[in-house]
C-alpha cells in the first residue's frame, strides 16, 4: 500500500508539476505527502562564490528561502484537498547527482516512503545535471517505486487533476519483469484504471525457417496467464501481443493510447547503461506518458 509518497523539489515551475498526480494518488490512498528539497548551497548560484570565503549567514539565509519555498508550496497543496502535507529541507549540497541521490535515498528510509513521484528534469539544483543524472541514480538505487512525469511548458496552475484509466504493463515472460506488478496494480485499483499487459514478439528474418505464429501464440497465452491472476483482484485487464522489430520503439507507439506506463529495470546506470542500451532506458527517455518504474529489491547494479 502507498502510506507515504516523497515528491522532490528544486523550486521550478517544472519540478511542481509532480504535484497534481502525487495529489491524486495520495487522496485516493489516504496517505501523506511529503515535499522535499536538498540543499544547495548559495554559492552555486554566485559565479563569485568559488573565489570568495564561505559566509555560513549566506548559507543559512539560503537554506530559509528555500523552506519558506516549501512550506508556500505545502499549504498551497494542502488548501485543496485534504491530503497531509509536509515539507523539509533535506541536508547536502546538490553539487553532484550522486549526493542529491544520497540525500533523497535517505529521508525516503527515514520517511518510510513507499512511492516517489517526480518530473524527470526541472531548472534548478536538482537538475542541473539534466535527465540521466539524478534520475539515473535513484532508478540505479532505490528500492521503492519511482513515478517519473516529463513536465511541459505549462503552469502548474493550469494542470487538471491527471486521469490515469490505463496503465500499459510490458512483460517479457520473465520474473523481473512481472515484478512491477505489485505497484502497477496497487496504482490501478487506487485510479480505477484499467490494465494493459502488453508482449512484444520481435519478428523473425525472412531467412528463419521457424514459425513466426508460434511465439506470438505462446506470448498470447503468457499473458492471458498473467491476466486470470490479475482479474481475480477485481482489476480489468486486456492483452495483446505486438510483433515487431524493436521492442522499445513498439511499447513507445502503444503507449500513445495509455495514460501510464509501468515496468521492471535492472537498474543499470552509467557506462552499462549505455552499453546495454535497455529497452526501459529507451522508455523512460522516449515516454509522454508517466512511467512507473520499479528496481525489484536483490537485482545487482
Amino acid at each position: 500500500m502507498f502510506l507515504s509518497l516523497m515528491v522532490p523539489l528544486d523550486r521550478s515551475s517544472f519540478a511542481e508539476q509532480a504535484l497534481p498526480l502525487a495529489l491524486s494518488i495520495a487522496r485516493r490512498a489516504k496517505a501523506r505527502l511529503n515535499l522535499v528539497e536538498v540543499h544547495a548551497l548559495y554559492a552555486l548560484e554566485d559565479p563569485n562564490g568559488c573565489w570568495t570565503p564561505f559566509e555560513f549567514d549566506k548559507d543559512a539565509e539560503c537554506r530559509h528561502q528555500e523552506q519558506l519555498y516549501l512550506d508556500a508550496t505545502a499549504k498551497w497543496a494542502a488548501s485543496g484537498s485534504s491530503v497531509p502535507v509536509a515539507a523539509c529541507v533535506l541536508p547536502g549540497s546538490a553539487v553532484l547527482p550522486a549526493t542529491v541521490a544520497d540525500s533523497l535515498l535517505e529521508r525516503a528510509r527515514t520517511g518510510k516512503a513507499d512511492l516517489i513521484v517526480m518530473t524527470t528534469h526541472g531548472r534548478g539544483p536538482l537538475s542541473r545535471f539534466g535527465l540521466g543524472s539524478v534520475t539515473d541514480e535513484l532508478i540505479r538505487r532505490a528500492t521503492i517505486p519511482l513515478l517519473l512525469i516529463r513536465p511541459s511548458e505549462k503552469a502548474l496552475a493550469t494542470i487538471p487533476e491527471p486521469i490515469v484509466d490505463d496503465i500499459l504493463i510490458p512483460l517479457d515472460g520473465s520474473t523481473l519483469a512481472e515484478q512491477v506488478l505489485v505497484p502497477a496494480l496497487e496504482l490501478a485499483g487506487l485510479m480505477e484504471a484499467r490494465c494493459s499487459l502488453l508482449r512484444v514478439v520481435e519478428s523473425r528474418s525472412p531467412v528463419d525457417n521457424g514459425s513466426p505464429g508460434e511465439p506470438a501464440e505462446k506470448a498470447q497465452a503468457y499473458l492471458e496467464g498473467v491476466a486470470s491472476r490479475i482479474r481475480e483482484q477485481g482489476l480489468q485487464v486486456r492483452t495483446r501481443v505486438v510483433v515487431a522489430r524493436h521492442s522499445a520503439e513498439a511499447i513507445l507507439e502503444e503507449a500513445q493510447a495509455s495514460k501510464l506506463i509501468a515496468l521492471a529495470t535492472h537498474g543499470r546506470g552509467g557506462l552499462k547503461r549505455l552499453l546495454l542500451g535497455s529497452v526501459a532506458d529507451k522508455l523512460i527517455r522516449g515516454a509522454t506518458a508517466p512511467v512507473l518504474v520499479y528496481h525489484p529489491t536483490g537485482e545487482k547494479h
